[in-house]
């Protein structure tokens, strides 16, 4: 059906163009952030450690800060890099040959694979990224993370949750 009149005509367009900014909108401000936490491990002090970041969105998520109990620059700030299934965490990371860290802002998080996407990465013996940490080191115990990324081209910052993780007793 051909609509003859400009005037329904520029509303229709009016009307599709209102649709997809309303899409648009929600899926970069109102959805929740693209980035989540998967575990953490805390080394002997309280000083270090790491956590698992996945990329639950649609486009690459590009890091570009991370700050520390309200704004601090940590003393060391790392991406890790996992090649196979191991989750950066634990001990012994540094040993491990699929794993690699890397500055923070080198590397862009890719968004996760499904679980056989994973084995079929595997299987070509390429080297994916399958799965992603953000080690840190501080001069003082670690109470709170904050991450700044690039999302779809806009600059976001979010306080990563952690839960009961940094309650002190």
């Amino acid at each position: 059906m051909k609509i003859k009149s400009k005037p329904l005509r520029r509303l229709c367009y009016l009307g599709l163009g209102l649709l997809l900014s309303a899409i648009l909108l929600f899926l970069l401000f109102l959805r929740p952030t693209p980035i989540k936490v998967g575990g953490f491990t805390s080394f002997t002090d309280e000083n270090a450690l790491i956590f698992e970041v996945i990329n639950e969105g649609f486009a690459d998520v590009e890091l570009l800060d991370v700050r520390v109990n309200d704004g601090m620059k940590p003393a060391k700030a790392e991406l890790g890099v996992s090649y196979s299934l191991h989750l950066v965490g634990g001990e012994g990371l540094d040993e491990d040959p699929d794993i690699e860290f890397v500055d923070i802002r080198e590397l862009p998080l890719k968004p996760e694979l499904m679980p056989d996407e994973k084995r079929a990465a595997l299987n070509q013996g390429s080297r994916i990224p399958l799965n992603y940490g953000i080690r840190l080191y501080n001069d003082e115990p670690i109470t709170q993370i904050e991450v700044k990324y690039k999302y779809g081209g806009i600059t976001f910052t979010r306080e990563m949750p952690m839960g009961r993780f940094f309650n002190k007793p």
